[in-house]
This record gives structure tokens, sequence and C-alpha cells, in this order.
């Protein structure tokens, strides 16, 4: 590097997140952005540094002895500078920030979207960002002040609190009357392997075709709707349409759990307590 050369530490950020995921289109997901920009990001920090940081090849990247070096050291201060972030925003007394929560996709359209009115009117000054995510936003990197998820996480940093239980049942169209050995399954595809009920339903198929795959429930309930088959939809979605039919199967998937996650730092701050009261009363309405 230069004597007189400054990196630019969000580039360097880029570059850590292409260190641990090893592709530019890895790290493009979990940064939420293009993979041009996580390529034009690495490129910024590779004429700041004068380093060659990393080799590409067909599908991946490796990095060099020199990349090698600067992630393994440059990750302890980027953690330490996230930490600062933190503080800083734990410590504004002000709810004039934006309020960054993060929950499942279909929780986030049907539930929370739906009641955040009261939410304004209650606190005009606070700015919502709400994202639908399928996986888990990164608190301690502060991708979302309050985090919603259906499993508990492990982090010692992270404080989280369960909200409630969370039923799922079979549903088919109004008029479908097959019997459950005949059903027309609607699952989950691939990508969507790691959702238990993805592996549930496969496992329990006994001969049965699956007719439809998809990664989203709201694609999953309009083939239920359409009479394309049965799918299984958390209840709160299934029972709130009216072209949807509860069917009673043998055996009954396990009632999932939803969880509130926030960051230790976090949790005081003005914007967050509201938010966290919120989410409480919005979560726990479904179970009643």
């Amino acid at each position: 590097m230069g004597e007189n050369a400054q990196m630019n530490w969000e580039d360097f950020r880029y570059f850590l997140t292409l260190a641990e995921t090893g592709s530019f289109s890895g790290a493009a997901r979990k940064l939420g952005v293009d993979h041009s920009t996580v390529a034009r990001r690495v490129t910024a920090l590779k004429a700041d540094t004068g380093l060659r940081l990393i080799d590409r090849l067909p599908k991946a990247v490796m990095l060099t002895q020199e990349g090698q070096l600067l992630a393994g050291r440059g990750q302890g201060a980027l953690e330490a500078m996230f930490a600062v972030e933190r503080a800083a925003a734990g410590s504004m007394t002000g709810v004039s920030v934006p309020l960054c929560i993060s929950a499942p996709p279909s929780l986030a359209r049907h539930v929370i979207a739906p009641r955040l009115l009261a939410f304004r009117q209650q606190h005009p000054d606070i700015e919502v960002i709400l994202q639908g995510q399928t996986q888990s936003a990164d608190l301690n990197r502060r991708q979302a002040d309050i985090a919603i998820r259906l499993s508990r996480p492990r982090k010692s940093s992270v404080i989280t609190r369960k909200l409630a239980d969370m039923p799922m049942a079979f549903y088919g169209a109004v008029d479908y009357r097959k019997a459950e050995a005949d059903w027309d399954l609607i699952s989950w595809d691939e990508s969507s392997a790691d959702i238990p009920q993805y592996r549930w339903l496969e496992d329990r198929l006994a001969g049965r075709s699956v007719v439809l795959r998809s990664n989203d429930m709201d694609v999953q309930a309009a083939g239920a709707r359409a009479g394309v088959g049965v799918t299984l939809l958390p209840c709160y979605l299934g029972d709130a349409d009216p072209q949807l039919r509860k069917l009673k199967g043998r055996e009954d998937f396990p009632t999932r759990e939803i969880w509130m996650l926030v960051h230790a730092d976090l949790r005081h701050a003005p914007r967050v307590r509201n938010g966290m009261d919120f989410l409480i009363s919005t979560i726990r309405s479904l179970a009643a």
C-alpha cells in the first residue's frame, strides 16, 4: 500500500464477505447486492492497496497469499467497527432514525406489514425498513435491528425471546375432494431443502406425486387455491383465505416456534424498544 493510500472500509467489508463465501455470487446474495457491485468494490480495494487479492476461477475465487493475509488480519478490525456502530446506535435517545426489521417473507407480508399503520400512528417519527428474508440477518453486523426467525439462534451476543407457536396444516381448494392417499402435493424446491417442512414432506410422500414445487409459500397457496394440489401452510395464511379449506392428514406437521432476536447493544435504544413491543403484540396475535 502506498504511503498516502487510504483503504475504503466499505470496500474492505465486501472483500471479507467474498473471502468468506468464496464466490462473487455468494457474496452478492449475502450482501443483498448485484455481483457486479461486489466485483467493483473488490477492484477498488485492490487499487487502494496495490495488492493482488484474488485469483478468479470459473465459478469461484481463490485468495492469493496477500489476500489471505489481509482477510485474516482485517476481520478483527471490521468486527470492532461494527461494535462501535452498535454502541453509537444503542445510545441514541431520539427515534428519527430507521428501524430495520428482518422477518421471513410470509410473516413480513401477511402479518407484520398489514399492522404497520397502527405502529406508524403511534410512532410517526420512526421510518420502518421491513425486509422479507429467508436467510438470517447478521445482527452483529447491523444487517437488521430486530429479526424474527423460526428457530432459536445460538449466538451469545443476541437477546432472544420466544413470541408464539406457529401451527401449520394441509390446505386445498374448497372443492378439492381427493382422499389423502391420492393427494397431489405442492412442496418446496431444493433451494429450500434446509426448511424443516421440505424434508418432512419428502419423507412422507408414500408414492404420492409432487405436482408443483416453489420456494415461495404464496405461490404454493395460489396453486392450492387453483386446485392444483394440496400444500402445507401456516394456519395464519391458510385459515384467512376463503378459497382454501383445511384438510386433515394422518399426521400433523410439528408446530414451529417464532423467535424475536435483538443485539444486546441495541435493545435499549428507543426505536428498537418500540419496535420490539410492536412485534411482540403483533406476533402473539397469531396465537390468539
